[in-house]
């Protein structure tokens, strides 16, 4: 009896001390379930308790930052769709009632606010497919060299009109990558989109191709004021901006760098930033190289 008596006597006190950490981590689990994002789980007791009591708190914590980014994300949306309808209605409602202001600059200004609604949109789109994974990379051996040469080609307007300086430094070989080569060529797009927007006074970006033990690695370099060190981990987010506040940027939409991140993780290519307060930015990847394909070869022989 003395035996029977101190056996349920243990199992009682060891089932309350195994039992009421659990109970409050499942209280918790309900009010995070509800959107509480402050709930505390604290699960003293054993070492497995503890454990996931750390593991929730830390999904609590992230599931808290998703929520406020992904407020954060329609805000600045909805600020950037409605930048552009507010111009198109009332340029559009002007030539429909002054005479004579149905002239080419106004209908150009619609036609450039139509196209950056365009292009938010079509950005939203993309993320949203690479993100979900309805949009594979069709992947084929093409010359990074050359593709990013052609993307400079596209800045020549700017260049000239508004006294962008770009300078492209790449090796004059060509240089082969195994990608999906609409994807980087949009990647290097966004890249130097970001750098026109944040460069300095100088209006500099310089485009920097280098090829080492089998590996290429691209930089992008601006002359702007840099990022802080414990802000470059977040800069990869959806709409986050340096400095917490909305800005329309002069080229892309503001998605571009969530974008790039996640075509670079789907072709499993390194890629950063390195960058210090007062003295610019630079963003870059990098990807193996792979042998020139055959026809090249043989057509540069025979050319020899």
């Amino acid at each position: 009896m003395i035996l029977i008596l101190a056996s349920v006597l243990i199992s009682v006190i060891l089932s309350n001390r195994i039992l009421r950490p659990i109970r409050k981590i499942n209280k918790a689990a309900e009010k995070l379930g509800k959107g509480d994002y402050r709930a505390d789980f604290s699960g003293k007791g054993y070492r497995e308790t503890q454990e996931l009591a750390k593991t929730l708190n830390y999904a609590a914590e992230e599931l808290s930052r998703t929520d406020q980014l992904q407020k954060e994300l329609i805000a600045n949306i909805s600020h950037d769709l409605r930048t552009p309808l507010t111009m198109i209605r009332a340029y559009s409602e002007v030539m429909r009632d002054i005479p004579g202001e149905n002239t080419p600059e106004n209908i150009q200004v619609v036609i450039d606010e139509t196209n950056r609604l365009s292009e938010l949109v079509t950005d939203l789109l993309d993320l949203s497919r690479i993100q979900s994974g309805t949009q594979k990379p069709n992947m084929e051996v093409f010359d990074l060299t050359e593709l990013c040469r052609e993307v400079l080609g596209r800045y020549d307007t700017l260049i000239q009109a508004q006294g962008y300086r770009i300078l492209p430094e790449t090796p004059s070989e060509p240089t082969y990558v195994y990608a999906d080569r609409g994807m980087l060529l949009q990647v290097i797009y966004n890249l130097i989109n970001n750098a026109i927007n944040y460069t300095g006074a100088d209006k500099t970006v310089t485009v920097h191709q280098t090829v080492s033990d089998g590996i290429v690695r691209m930089d992008i370099l601006d002359t702007g004021e840099g990022i802080p060190e414990e802000q470059i981990p977040l800069i990869w987010d959806r709409y986050y901006k340096v400095d917490r506040v909305h800005k329309t940027s002069r080229i892309g939409t503001g998605l571009g760098l969530s974008i790039v991140k996640n075509i670079l993780e789907l072709h499993r290519a390194q890629y950063g930033v390195e960058s210090k307060v007062g003295e610019g930015s630079c963003f870059w990847f990098s990807m193996p190289t792979v042998p020139v394909p055959e026809d090249e070869s043989t057509d540069s022989s025979k050319t020899k």
